[in-house]
């Protein structure tokens, strides 16, 4: 008892002097209970009077008065919106010799000599260079807690992170309300927030750093009356706090991204996010996609969404109209749902147009897709350019419908319904400029413009580009579909947090094929001066194989870094010419695009069994899967950042014009040299050259005439482009004359 600290006396027990400025973070409620069981007093002013004493006027006093109601919308009033973060900031309000600064969600109530500065402040982020949080920094400000954990109250941190350049698990939110101020005028004022991305997985403490800030003298740890008091200097704290959010040293302020990953951690977020986008039923164009984007920009905020209205030419082809769709199943005569696009989102033709009908069997059976060598699987099958509809299955689903309509005489009838709509709406499509290190994503903003002839200068500034690509069109299938955007978020955060970046890095999700002639339409010309290298991502999070898909002549930077990576990181892989090429490859590597760019796999596309069918399900990827791709991709960038930055513009200076060489053949028609008339794959199906609905089983049946406008880029003749597509020349010949009759080709000589 005779030990007790009474409430007047506390202050000189603080361990401050005369001309501290003092920033105080408090729980008092254990203080008041101590003072009541001793029958001290219990105004928390004497507290307050009793630092002012010590510290002096020369010096200032803060408490946190923080209001987080704005944040939803409700309006701040200066003098009447209360504090929610303690007694002593409640009080200090009350008090006349205090005044509050503006900020609507982390105001101060401030007491001394930088009273009028720090009220002055009309910072609208909150931890910004221009916050109070700043100001205490600048001016050797000590953080005071009383019987507070900093884990939980240490808010400092959130300024560190903020200082420290944009994090990845952090981003400025604007918040709107009606704004009362000091003078009583009232208005809708933003202010804003750096605040924590929730899709993340990530941990705020700062417990880790604080055996280092004692050690180093930063901070003071004691106790009186028993209960935990702690000092911490705000400016000798800040760059250790910098250093860790930067480099994750601790693992703790952000367990999500670094040098210093965790498998664990990173891989099951990976598959996470999968498993959210798995159920979502996409195509190239409508709500699936959007919704998809909506849980894509909870962990990439700074994603910018295009919309591409119905009807705009690219390239050579059109925008679509977009799809719609609510339900479509097939049921008996008693009313049993023989299958359901919601329990399968596969059991439909993607595009298909609406349907109501009772069929026989006979009827429907042109409307039914399956697989025959996969009798127990559910295809995946498109008709984007092609007005129909239809019903996906298995093959065994199929037979047990014919086994019935048999035993019936084709007499049993079933309800076909598809309630779906196309009409004129947009294609939309996700980018991300990361900017090098000492740009600002204006200073690299030549994305999204249209292309015009005018727009590369001679005279201007080359900025070396790593471009990196995946898509978001298709419904359920893992690790086809879900596996490339969600390696790629976490790749993001991966970038974003190299504080030293010497490139600039484009990155896109689009729809596949449509979505990426899309964005070349509008970003051509940049991409062709800028991008060094690129790299496309699908199908990477099965545990199965390593796969590298070649450039079109396998000599880009982007072949040389991915493959010594492949080389190093794992006992086998494999390889893939362009010949074997697939996804979006087809449109950034075609004649006259040229962008230095392979696909990077796991288990390639048409090559693992389950692609396209119902078997790409959660269960053949996995957290390790994941894991293995983003490893190989982040060691891809961290090859690439550690080029020269001069080496990187050189190789954008080093690609010249294609050199086409003199025809020495005579007249002899195989030795004749032909050039593709159109940027990226033209549209075949509306020329009648190819079907017009997309399965595995036809892809192949298209392959001559695509490896032919693929590699016709006026340097080969007809001999050299069989040898290089490993087709006859007589076959050729003829791809030949039917290109050139579509007007596809011109004879160079």
């Amino acid at each position: 008892m005779s030990d007790y600290i009474r409430l007047k006396d506390l202050a000189g027990q603080l361990r401050i002097k005369k001309g501290d400025n003092i920033y105080v973070t408090s729980d008092v409620k254990q203080l008041l209970y101590d003072c009541m069981q001793h029958e001290d007093d219990t105004d928390l002013n004497i507290l307050i009077d009793g630092i002012i004493d010590i510290i002096g006027e020369d010096a200032t006093l803060v408490f946190p008065t923080f209001n987080w109601a704005f944040c939803k919308g409700e309006p701040y009033d200066h003098y009447k919106t209360p504090c929610k973060t303690g007694s002593l900031g409640k009080l200090a309000l009350k008090r006349n010799d205090f005044s509050r600064t503006r900020h609507p969600i982390y105001s101060f109530a401030v007491w001394g000599k930088d009273k009028e500065i720090l009220c002055s402040l009309d910072n609208r982020s909150s931890f910004g260079k221009d916050s109070p949080f700043a100001f205490m920094v600048g001016h050797g400000y000590r953080n005071l807690f009383i019987d507070k954990d900093t884990q939980h109250s240490f808010v400092f941190v959130h300024y560190a992170e903020e200082s420290s350049g944009a994090v990845p698990y952090r981003y400025l939110k604007d918040f709107t309300a009606d704004y009362t101020d000091s003078s009583g005028q009232t208005k809708k004022e933003t202010y804003s927030m750096n605040v924590r991305n929730l899709g993340m997985d990530v941990e705020n403490t700062i417990l880790p750093l604080e055996d280092e800030f004692i050690e180093k003298g930063i901070e003071e740890r004691f106790f009186i009356n028993g209960i935990e008091y702690k000092i911490i200097e705000l400016k000798e704290s800040h760059p250790i706090i910098v250093n860790d959010v930067t480099s994750n040293r601790s693992r703790r302020v952000c367990s999500y991204i670094g040098q210093d990953d965790d498998p664990a951690i990173l891989g099951k977020s990976m598959y996470r996010l999968a498993e959210r986008l798995f159920p979502i039923c996409r195509s190239i164009t409508g709500a699936g996609v959007r919704e998809t984007f909506d849980i894509l920009k909870e962990y990439i905020p700074d994603l910018k969404l295009y919309e591409v209205p119905t009807g705009t030419k690219v390239m050579d082809w059109t925008v679509p109209k977009e799809w719609r769709i609510e339900e479509a199943y097939i049921e008996d005569e008693e009313g049993k749902r023989i299958i359901d696009y919601r329990v399968n989102n596969l059991h439909v033709l993607g595009y298909s147009v609406p349907v109501d009908e009772w069929l026989t069997f006979e009827e429907l059976e042109p409307h039914i897709y399956t697989l025959k060598d996969q009798p127990e699987l559910i295809p995946y099958v498109t008709s984007y350019y092609k007005e129909r509809w239809g019903f996906a299955m298995t093959r065994n689903m199929r037979d047990e419908l014919a086994k019935v309509a048999s035993a019936s005489g084709n007499k049993v009838k079933y309800h076909a319904v598809i309630k779906s709509e196309l009409f004129d709406g947009s294609l939309t499509y996700g980018e991300l400029i990361i900017p090098a290190a000492g740009r600002s994503v204006n200073d690299d903003r030549t994305a999204s413009a249209p292309v015009t002839s005018e727009s590369a200068d001679a005279g201007e500034e080359q900025t070396p580009e790593v471009f990196l690509s995946t898509y978001i069109c298709h419904p359920s299938m893992a690790n086809n579909e879900c596996s490339g955007p969600s390696v790629m978020t976490h790749l993001i955060s991966y970038i974003k947090s190299l504080r030293n970046r010497k490139y600039t890095y484009r990155i896109v999700f689009v729809p596949e094929t449509i979505g990426a002639i899309t964005y070349l339409s509008r970003n051509l010309e940049a991409m062709r001066r800028n991008v060094i290298a690129g790299f496309n991502l699908t199908c990477v999070g099965d545990n199965r194989d390593y796969s590298i898909v070649h450039s079109r002549y396998s000599d880009t930077l982007a072949d040389k870094i991915l493959m010594e990576v492949l080389r190093e990181h794992c006992d086998s892989f494999s390889e893939y010419s362009y010949l074997k090429r697939g996804s979006d490859e087809r449109q950034y590597q075609a004649p006259g695009v040229d962008i230095p760019l392979v696909c990077f796999c796991r288990s390639k596309y048409h090559v693992y069994p389950e692609y396209h069918t119902s078997g790409d399900n959660m269960s053949i990827v996995s957290p390790e899967g994941f894991y293995g791709a983003f490893t190989v991709m982040r060691k891809c960038i961290d090859k690439l950042e550690a080029i020269p930055f001069t080496d990187g513009a050189a190789y954008l200076l080093d690609k010249g014009e294609t050199i086409i060489p003199s025809n020495t053949s005579g007249n002899d028609e195989n030795g004749k040299i032909y050039r593709v008339t159109c940027l990226c794959e033209p549209q075949l199906g509306k020329r009648g050259l190819v079907p017009t609905m997309s399965s595995k089983e036809t892809y192949q049946e298209t392959l001559a005439m695509k490896d032919v406008l693929a590699y016709a880029d006026g340097t080969h003749d007809v001999y050299e482009l069989a040898g290089i597509i490993e087709q006859p020349v007589e076959v050729v010949r003829k791809v030949i004359g039917q290109l050139l009759k579509a007007e596809l080709l011109d004879e160079v000589c």
